[in-house]
């Protein structure tokens, strides 16, 4: 690979070549241009571009939302949402408010962040329209909401809310209309992810006893329970590439000793389960990048709680926020 820069006037410009194994042919040819006070952005589309010609959408262009307590004017309880770049630069405060605000969930555009928020007082559901520096509450007067996530066509929400007295399976219209409930059961149901046809979703229930994860179609038919190992199962996130067919969660692995969770992966076809943490602490709401092929969670070691990436396997794991504070709860955007 070549990569030529140029500065004109506080503009950049960098040419990127490409070559094959043999050098005999140029595989990428492109020129990228724009402010010079931004040279990470060229890096970063030059890396998808590269990507793509293995077959593979790259990453390096998404953002990770996540929940941190970093600016809290008000702990414990107080927490905002921020974004950053995938490999955890340019962090972006989104909430200001001063208040308890959680469980981020990206809309497929990259343009909201649908999330859970106490300002008001009962948490609400709540989306931030982020380029134009607002949030709309979209669940008024429906109890309390919990665990957004938008369908894959963006269109619609389905999240927690006990309007009905219990904690159930709720979905809407994308700016809360239409809402109705698609589960009805004796124990709380909560943590809804959808299938990327957008035709399933999964979500954790505690009606057999301990909290497992379930699977049922997008209107509430055909509930089956998914986990079987482990007897504590949360948080599911369905892998977003139709080439992987499995979902991540956190799973309480061990029993006996300190309480621990990791991240665990069940393959939907064979249900298979895979361990992708162990030995690093405590880790939980794991969320998968959009390719399908890395995977961001929230894991403690030490004091404090921090961001951290894998390969969809486990063998790779690295930290992606170092601090200040907790940083928790973390999506990986479009």
């Amino acid at each position: 690979m070549i990569m030529r820069a140029q500065v004109t006037a506080g503009e950049l410009a960098v040419e990127t070549r490409v070559f094959s194994v043999d050098g005999r042919q140029v595989m990428l040819s492109k020129r990228y241009s724009g402010r010079a006070d931004n040279p990470r952005s060229f890096a970063h589309q030059a890396s998808d571009d590269i990507v793509a010609l293995t077959q593979y959408r790259g990453v390096a262009r998404s953002k990770i939302a996540f929940t941190s307590d970093r600016d809290a004017t008000k702990p414990p309880r107080g927490k905002e949402l921020y974004i950053v770049d995938y490999d955890g630069f340019n962090a972006k405060r989104i909430t200001v408010n001063n208040s308890l605000n959680i469980l981020p969930a990206w809309s497929p555009d990259g343009r909201s962040l649908a999330y859970t928020s106490y300002r008001q007082g009962s948490p609400a559901i709540f989306v931030a329209r982020i380029f134009e520096g607002r949030s709309d509450n979209i669940t008024k007067n429906e109890g309390q909401a919990f665990a957004p996530t938008f369908s894959p066509d963006g269109k619609r929400l389905a999240y927690a809310s006990n309007k009905s007295g219990n904690l159930e399976i709720w979905i809407a219209n994308a700016d809360g209309t239409g809402a109705h409930r698609i589960t009805s059961s004796h124990g709380s149901d909560t943590a809804p992810t959808w299938s990327p046809t957008g035709q399933e979703i999964a979500f954790t229930s505690d009606r057999a006893g301990s909290p497992q994860i379930y699977l049922m179609d997008s209107e509430g038919l055909n509930v089956r329970r998914l986990t079987t190992v482990g007897n504590w199962n949360d948080a599911p996130a369905w892998n977003p590439s139709k080439e992987y067919s499995e979902i991540a969660y956190t799973s309480r692995l061990e029993v006996g000793g300190p309480i621990r969770f990791d991240i665990a992966v069940v393959d939907l076809a064979t249900r298979q389960v895979r361990q992708v943490t162990a030995g690093r602490g405590s880790c939980e709401y794991p969320s998968w990048a959009p390719n399908g092929r890395h995977l961001v969670f929230s894991c403690k070691r030490g004091n404090t709680w921090q961001i951290t990436v894998s390969d969809r396997e486990g063998r790779t794991i690295d930290t992606l926020s170092a601090g200040p504070g907790n940083n928790v709860q973390p999506d990986w955007g479009p």
